[in-house]
């Protein structure tokens, strides 16, 4: 029997609105590196901590393991979650219904944004690409809601998740 162990980030158990990078690196080394972008916050009511999305990924319960659902064999892949914090959870209703609107777009954006990066490169999948089709234009434009600093952090966020896990390097 083998004793195993991991560690946890104390910033992980903060209930803060916050975007991710899932990263499941296959042990076979001829398949895909498979990505995974989420959010956490946009419970109905509620923002659960980044620790406890990643433990629900893995759930038996098909609602919130969008991971298990995705890798049939999760024990034949290695998993590293990238994230970052954009701002506290509201008590107030209006402020927290303006947050959930900025952490969708924010989502919306590093899906598009890894989307991009990732385009015909065969060492990496995205298991869930955003495609935006159902939007409208006028929607489309009230969700010009990111500014300069959160987009470059979504960049940072998708350089230190690829560049820590590339298999050119």
């Amino acid at each position: 029997m083998e004793i195993k162990s991991f560690k946890i980030s104390g910033d992980s158990t903060k209930r803060q609105w916050a975007v991710y990078l899932f990263i499941a690196t296959p042990k076979n080394e001829n398949e895909s590196i498979k990505l995974y972008v989420g959010k956490v916050g946009d419970n109905r009511d509620g923002c659960n901590p980044v620790i406890s999305r990643i433990g629900n990924h893995f759930s038996y319960n098909k609602i919130h393991s969008q991971i298990r659902n995705k890798i049939e064999k999760t024990d034949e892949y290695n998993y590293e979650y990238f994230y970052c914090h954009f701002g506290e959870y509201e008590n107030n209703i209006e402020a927290r219904l303006e947050s959930k609107q900025k952490i969708n777009e924010l989502e919306r954006e590093l899906n598009r944004k890894i989307q991009i990066k990732i385009f015909g490169d065969l060492n990496y999948v995205l298991l869930n690409p955003f495609s935006g089709k159902y939007v409208t234009k006028s929607k489309k434009l009230s969700r010009n809601i990111l500014n300069e600093t959160e987009m470059n952090t979504l960049d940072k966020l998708i350089e230190n998740a690829l560049s820590a896990n590339s298999r050119l390097a």
